[in-house]
């Protein structure tokens, strides 16, 4: 029961993830830390498929319905767990965990149509992504997302010196950074501390996504921030979330992230899949 304290592990099989996780400010983070206050927590952070001891009562992976470590847990006799990135391509993998954990509407969905344990589980680190109405707003557009031709920089090059894209390289990306380059976007390159990207946030007026498919975070950090995003209407998952923020009613965008996606709701629905 949520009473008793649990031994943790929660694992990001991940190339990037031991250098990129310690000072990784997103929801997931924030959820587990808040998990940690009343049980112990042990961080697995690896590219290689982790060696997971038995002693845990419950282990817990990000990544998709591909990932090799699923096949680690799968012999497990704990509770078990995955934060599902994508639709699951390969459903059979998920079965037998106690909980699929979902980050959007649609995903949702798609996990409950294959009979699998599906738990909505998202949200942000809403005491980080904190909006400052005292910082002058002289950014007009806002586009945090790697340069990738599935991010499609290119859709919105053509709004010039007025948008700044921030983000790494993709070895399928120079296309994409070469449209914003012709077109005069104030472009930086690489991996940036999270607090600049707050700060960034803090200073736009809009941040816009044109990305078919992903960029939940960014939605929902931009909400936390008091910006309401624009999401291209392809990409449904995103959407999801400003279809759900204009079915309720709320003063603001943070108020609507503070109600369902905080990292204390965030952390509720990952212990109601593993206790």
């Amino acid at each position: 029961c949520q009473g008793v304290r649990m031994k943790l592990a929660a694992v990001w099989y991940w190339k990037k993830a031991s250098t990129i996780l310690p000072s990784w400010r997103d929801g997931l983070r924030a959820a587990i830390e808040v998990i940690g206050e009343n049980h112990d927590v042990d961080y697995f952070l690896d590219e290689r498929v982790p060696s997971v001891e038995s002693h845990y009562d419950a282990v817990i992976v990000w990544g998709d319905s591909n990932c090799p470590f699923l096949q680690n847990i799968h012999q497990y006799q704990g509770k078990k767990g995955i934060f599902l990135t994508t639709n699951p391509t390969n459903p059979g993998n998920l079965f037998g965990l106690d909980a699929i954990y979902c980050e959007s509407e649609p995903v949702y969905q798609e996990v409950r149509r294959h009979g699998l344990r599906a738990i909505k589980a998202f949200g942000t680190d809403t005491a980080f992504f904190t909006p400052d109405e005292s910082v002058k707003k002289d950014i007009e557009y806002f586009y945090p997302a790697t340069f990738s031709p599935w991010k499609r920089q290119s859709a919105i090059a053509h709004l010039g010196k007025n948008l700044l894209c921030v983000g790494t390289l993709q070895p399928d990306g120079i296309g994409e950074l070469e449209a914003c380059r012709k077109n005069g976007v104030q472009i930086e390159e690489g991996y940036f501390p999270v607090e600049r990207i707050k700060e960034y946030y803090t200073r736009t007026k809009n941040i816009i996504i044109p990305a078919v498919h992903g960029s939940e975070r960014t939605v929902l950090e931009a909400m936390s921030m008091n910006i309401l995003p624009t999401v291209v209407p392809e990409n449904i998952k995103a959407h999801s979330y400003l279809d759900e923020y204009s079915s309720g009613v709320y003063e603001y965008p943070r108020d609507f992230v503070l109600k369902n996606y905080s990292p204390q709701i965030y952390a509720k629905q990952i212990l109601r899949g593993i206790t």
